[in-house]
């Protein structure tokens, strides 16, 4: 059910038209896209774990990825977030006690990108 509106609420979301219907397109397709996860251990450096998303988005043309990550010896997640080049990264929440501290990147690019590629360029 979407954030509690109720069963009504969740059908009409079928009917109404998305952003991109209200900007005139006809069709819109998503499946020209790829989208998966990479599950990574802790890193034991912050910028080391940037270098290697940065290569990754140039060396892989990935148009976005973001996620969470677990460095060593921080008591907070790092959030990353890249859109093209330009990647940001900045400390959100303290890790909540029991919370398996883990990186967790998701990574968007053009249909046919090389998933075990980048996969192997960001371990």
């Amino acid at each position: 059910m979407l954030l509690g509106l109720g069963a009504a609420a969740e059908d009409d979301v079928d009917n109404r038209p998305t952003h991109h219907e209200l900007d005139g397109e006809e069709e819109h397709d998503h499946d020209d896209f790829v989208t998966f996860a990479v599950d990574l251990p802790e890193s034991a450096d912050k910028t080391e774990l940037l270098e290697k998303v940065s290569g990754a988005i140039r060396d892989h043309d990935i148009l976005r990825l973001k996620g969470f990550a677990a460095l060593a010896g921080k008591p907070a997640r790092l959030v990353v977030q890249a859109t093209g080049p330009r990647v940001e990264s900045w400390f959100d929440r303290p890790w909540k006690p029991g919370e398996a501290r883990v990186t967790q990147l998701i990574v968007i690019g053009v249909k046919g990108l090389d998933e075990q590629a980048v996969r192997a360029a960001l371990t």
